[in-house]
């Protein structure tokens, strides 16, 4: 891929996300999952690793289900080439009327499918201390 320019990546992702959320919020987990790449995989805290668009459909869904309404993801770096590409940054979890309920940050490595960047490595974490820290 001699035309890479990881300032074009940045903005694919940048668009990617505003997208995702919008996507989360309209409770669809079709639409959502349609970000990651079909052998993608997330790590979500206190669960096993889930890859494919099956597992991770019904773990968002599951999420919809249990209350969350929109997902806020914001890039603080991204680096990387053509064959993948690395995003830290943070994430913000709402409930209806806006209510924040997470912040956290997380690590998405990003490939391309069919021509276009998919996660295909999704993890994160939550911000606030454990209990009795």
């Amino acid at each position: 891929m001699e035309n890479f320019k990881l300032d074009n990546v940045r903005q694919i992702i940048e668009e990617n996300h505003i997208a995702y959320g919008e996507n989360f919020a309209k409770g669809d987990p079709t639409q959502f999952a349609k970000h990651y790449a079909s052998d993608g995989s997330i790590f979500p805290t206190n669960f096993p690793k889930l890859t494919g668009k099956e597992a991770i459909n019904a773990f968002f869904d599951g999420a919809y289900k249990m209350g969350i309404r929109f997902i806020k993801l914001t890039a603080n770096e991204v680096l990387g080439g053509p064959e993948v590409v690395v995003e830290t940054g943070v994430c913000e979890l709402f409930i209806e009327n806006n209510v924040s309920v997470f912040v956290g940050k997380f690590i998405i490595v990003w490939k391309q499918e069919n021509g276009e960047w998919k996660m295909y490595r999704d993890i994160w974490n939550v911000d606030t201390p454990a209990a009795g820290n």
